[in-house]
């Protein structure tokens, strides 16, 4: 927790009193909780009685950007799983993560907190230890008459991301086999213990990777056993991680014959991008620069180049789409499908140079833009889109009120039933994404502001998709900018 003396107590948070805000904010109970127990709230809207009854598919997907087809056929990774799961459901295509981070966004999915409430800013930050007592999603659907079961990369993996040891989250888990069967030697042609220490390990390789069973088949076939064999009168939370196309950026080479080298489309990235950037901003752009200075130097055919790294991330993710298409194809198989509600999620998204950065840790569009998709029967119009911005910290109240299960009004995030109801509702909230303490962006219906812990800012238009042109010093744009910080304080308050 926070650095105050709280003894697990979460101080509560008052209703905004900006009646733009409170037009899209339910109230909050006033009260306090004590982490671990759970307030007893029936839910009139959904019936109870029945949703329990249906199961909850949770699927993860791990650094998936919005360079899809699921958010636009002309975008060169090709989803069409994703896509078909969209058009069982409703598909946010203005959705953020909380940290471009594996850790702590998972930490704040999980847990339903803010990392400003949970104080779990970074991967090397150990969640378990700040948050020993936290009721996760899983239990809470654990403890309410359901199976949790899940396998593959749902928490992070690691000393400080893995799940509780004496307080676990699912009844039963299965391990994440990170690297499975990985190669004598690295495909990216960096050659182990001679070029740079991390991009000549196999951990940060990427390449064709022609092997009987890679790290996710492991986690879709266990996954898929369960949904099998599960007793059909049990109601079943089971969460299945892919850890694609996280690196390293491995797939089969049928997947890579359909990115071709000649062809591939590679990100802009116009001259002098950086220029109107304030220094906090470029500093979190070189997080892990030792790939971009790496790669950028190469031709653009060598195994060792940005090009080919960007290859493989698009054949990588395509990949990580056929694993979705496993687990969806096996649950229809089952007959469970229509009475299965699926949330399918990534934690973060993904630089591929553009803005010289190839990773995640940074508050642009790139990074914090993730695929977002709910199926529930009954509730969400097959085939439907929102173009409200949503944050993926609303997912474990959504799940919790879609299952009828009871509110827990100690929670930072708020249902997005009302959303799936009716997708054009009024929603006054933006997003809120945080990179390491202090540092935020918010995501509007259309703009993108950035304030760095320094004071300096950002502001994007939702037009500039790759985030090119900074708008904070145009006149034009002063009373958009005054909204915006404005919008950005209230959030900030909201989670002191």
């Amino acid at each position: 927790m926070k650095n105050k003396t709280r003894t697990q107590l979460k101080k509560m948070k008052a209703a905004f009193k900006d009646a733009e805000f409170c037009s899209s904010r339910k109230a909050l109970i006033f009260g306090a909780f004590v982490l671990g127990i759970c307030a007893v709230v029936p839910v009139q809207s959904l019936g109870a009685s029945a949703a329990l009854k249906q199961d909850v598919l949770f699927i993860a997907i791990d650094d998936m950007n919005d360079w899809t087809t699921l958010f636009d056929k002309e975008n060169p990774i090709q989803t069409p799983n994703l896509q078909r799961l969209a058009q069982r459901g409703c598909f946010f295509n203005k959705a953020y993560c909380t940290v471009p981070a594996c850790n702590p966004s998972r930490t704040s999915i999980l847990t339903g907190l803010q990392p400003d409430t949970t104080g779990v800013y970074e991967n090397s930050i150990d969640w378990k230890s700040l948050l020993p007592d936290a009721v996760t999603l899983p239990q809470h659907f654990q403890q309410n008459g359901y199976a949790a079961i899940g396998g593959g990369k749902i928490f992070h993996h690691g000393k400080t991301g893995g799940d509780r040891v004496e307080n676990p989250s699912f009844d039963s888990f299965f391990t994440l086999k990170l690297h499975a069967n990985k190669p004598q030697k690295n495909y990216n042609g960096y050659i182990r213990k001679k070029d740079d220490k991390h991009l000549a390990s196999p951990s940060w390789d990427w390449g064709e990777h022609d092997v009987v069973k890679q790290t996710d088949e492991y986690t879709v076939e266990y996954i898929n056993n369960i949904m099998a064999s599960h007793p059909r009168d049990e109601p079943l939370f089971l969460a299945a991680g892919i850890f694609r196309p996280h690196l390293p950026f491995w797939a089969p080479s049928s997947t890579f014959d359909r990115y071709p080298l000649e062809t591939l489309q590679i990100p802009p990235r116009p001259e002098g991008d950086l220029d109107d950037v304030p220094a906090r901003g470029i500093e979190m752009a070189k997080t892990e620069r030792f790939i971009w200075e790496n790669t950028i130097v190469q031709p653009p055919d060598s195994p060792r180049s940005l090009k080919k790294m960007i290859q493989s991330y698009q054949a990588a993710a395509d990949y990580s789409d056929e694993m979705v298409g496993r687990l969806l194809d096996q649950l229809e198989a089952t007959g469970r499908a229509d009475n299965t509600i699926i949330v399918l999620w990534s934690d973060h998204g993904y630089h591929l140079g553009d803005k010289t950065a190839c990773v995640k840790f940074t508050l642009w569009e790139k990074s914090d833009h993730v695929p977002f998709i709910i199926v529930a029967p009954g509730i969400t119009t097959p085939g439907s889109v929102c173009e409200r911005p949503v944050s993926l910290i609303d997912i474990y109240p959504t799940l919790a009120e879609l299952a009828g299960l009871p509110e827990k009004p100690e929670l930072d995030g708020q249902s997005l039933v009302p959303l799936l109801k009716n997708t054009k509702l009024e929603w006054a909230r933006p997003a809120l994404t945080t990179q390491i303490k202090g540092n935020h962006a918010i995501r509007t219906q259309t703009h993108r502001y950035i304030r760095y812990e320094d004071g300096t800012e950002e502001l994007y238009t939702d037009a500039d998709y790759w985030n090119h042109t900074n708008l904070v010093n145009n006149p034009e744009e002063k009373a958009v900018l005054t909204k915006h910080r404005k919008l950005m304080d209230q959030m900030l308050v909201e989670f002191e």
